[in-house]
């Protein structure tokens, strides 16, 4: 059993390679092809053509562009993903010191959508067309249809200008609080580590709108998915047979139809995760959190190659990584998932 578990580990890595590959092509072409010449950027409007030039030669984009991609090539599997022209420092630094902040960032929102919408998903199943379904129909609609950089500038309007409740969006903490000795990068986590209570509620006041604002993204799918997976299982054939053995209504619910929901509850959750990973690029720049989504956006608008394609190359490793994970918790949740499936 654990050999052919092992087997299959081994054939969705295999399958990842091609996809890795696909992406580094697609990275290294697409930063190519942004508007502007970093060499132009960073020698400044007053620097004449030869300074330019010299710019130019130091970065390596003098040379063609199949030079440049082999290059690069030859510098990832050093495990060198450049150097940051933006900040100075090398990519593989910058992206491992910024990564617990977003990390941190879409875990909170994550948790905050699922303890919302896996409950009103259930009792809108159990309860169609009631004032639930209702309110879950609603939610779903205005989650679903509102940018997710609307939902941060409107929560920061309403907490914070208007009803002064929530901290000035500036960050991870205000600037009175030193960040607590980093040990897993969480600042949360860390605070409570360290015995910092200050620090650790003044990080959590930080962190409730930004991560309200992922949830209310987040919450749409989920919501809409449990609802649809407890429609389906609460009118299979096995529900009925177990409400006519006289099962209590609870083991009904959580032992036999949630649990044969969570399949595609298990997807759509890894999907969502990959799908914040993704909106924390807007989420980052509304509220100034220091994650790797606002050092892409300024990698981008400085053209910084190194950075762009780091950040490009980091997501679908995560991206890729996610869907194993979700895989092998498919073989554990529900055995009629075939090995060789």
């Amino acid at each position: 059993m654990w050999t052919q578990k092992l087997k299959l580990i081994g054939q969705r890595f295999a399958l990842a390679t091609p996809t890795l590959l696909g992406v580094i092509i697609i990275a290294f072409a697409l930063t190519r092809a942004l508007p502007g010449d970093p060499a132009v950027y960073f020698a400044g409007i007053t620097a004449d053509e030869e300074s330019i030039q010299q710019i130019r030669e130091e970065l390596g984009l003098d040379k063609s562009l199949v030079i440049q991609f082999f290059v690069y090539c030859e510098n990832l599997l050093k495990g060198d993903l450049g150097v940051s022209l933006s900040t100075g420092q090398k990519v593989s630094e910058e992206l491992s010191s910024r990564f617990p902040a977003s990390l941190e960032l879409t875990l909170t929102g994550l948790f905050l959508a699922l303890i919302t919408s896996i409950p009103l998903g259930i009792l809108a199943a159990m309860y169609p067309n009631s004032w639930v379904d209702h309110l879950c129909r609603v939610l779903v609609t205005a989650g679903a249809s509102t940018p997710i950089f609307f939902s941060g500038l409107f929560f920061v309007f309403i907490f914070y200008y208007l009803l002064g409740w929530a901290p000035s969006p500036i960050g991870r903490l205000d600037f009175i609080y030193l960040p607590p000795p980093h040990v897993t990068g969480f600042y949360t986590i860390d605070s409570m580590i360290a015995g910092d209570t200050e620090t650790f509620w003044a990080s959590l006041k930080q962190i409730v709108l930004p991560a309200i604002t992922l949830a209310v993204f987040a919450l749409a799918p989920i919501a809409r998915m449990t609802r649809s997976a407890m429609l389906t299982a609460l009118g299979s054939e096995y529900v009925k047979a177990a409400t006519a053995n006289g099962l209590n209504s609870r083991t009904i619910i959580f032992v036999y139809a949630l649990r044969n929901a969570s399949l595609p509850l298990l997807t759509i959750m890894g999907l969502v995760f990959s799908y914040l990973l993704g909106a924390n690029v807007l989420v980052e720049k509304v509220f100034s959190w220091p994650g790797i989504g606002s050092f892409a956006v300024d990698a981008l608008v400085a053209s910084d190659y190194a950075a762009v394609q780091g950040f490009i190359l980091c997501m679908a490793l995560l991206f890729v990584f996610l869907n194993l994970f979700i895989d092998i918790l498919y073989t554990l949740v529900d055995p009629r998932v075939g090995i060789d499936g």
